[in-house]
């Protein structure tokens, strides 16, 4: 069991959509609502938190376009799991999240935790 209060996410992912996906890329298109809460979005923490994941190439977040593009390893992320993540069950995507967060995701954990 991770350490990190995982109910934000949960919270997350309502506002994302996936709006195109290929083994390798995944689209993400965020709910204006999400931008309203948060007040923006910290890009550079972001990066830093999808960066430490292994298998994460790289993170485009487009505020203005309300989008998010990120580049994946299907070796280390199965393409699957985006679904599952973004638009499966709450207890699907926490248990897959819990799963990927103790064992090839443990260096996110990390960056999460020292901020």
């Amino acid at each position: 069991m991770t350490a990190i209060d995982l109910a934000p996410f949960l919270t997350m992912r309502r506002h994302l959509k996936i709006v195109h996906h290929v083994p390798g890329r995944v689209r993400l298109r965020v709910g204006v609502a999400l931008f309203k809460e948060l007040g923006g979005v910290d890009t550079a923490l972001f990066d830093r938190i999808l960066g430490a994941i292994e298998g994460i190439k790289d993170v485009r977040v487009n505020p203005a376009a309300a989008s998010v593009v990120i580049s994946y390893s299907p070796a280390n992320l199965e393409p699957s799991w985006w679904d599952t993540l973004v638009t499966g069950a709450d207890a699907q995507a926490m248990e897959l999240l819990e799963r990927l967060l103790t064992t090839n995701l443990a260096r996110a954990a990390e960056v999460v935790q020292s901020h």
